[in-house]
């Protein structure tokens, strides 16, 4: 159940991540801070997918003990 619940997590997220990198491509960020926010907010949706899969990995490694 909760590799379920990581995994869709993980698909939700980089659903999202993918946006941001359209919305980047299109040239929607008006000024440079708006830019920078945008590659933070990808770069943390970055981070939180690596957090999952490592979780990911972790519950996989014990369910195998």
């Amino acid at each position: 159940m909760q590799e379920e619940t990581l995994k869709l997590l993980s698909d939700k997220i980089e659903e999202r991540r993918k946006e941001m990198l359209e919305s980047l491509g299109d040239g929607t960020a008006d000024n440079y801070g708006a830019y920078q926010h945008a590659c933070g907010v990808v770069r943390g949706y970055l981070i939180v997918q690596s957090m999952i899969s490592e979780g990911l990995r972790t519950m996989q490694e014990h369910e195998d003990e």
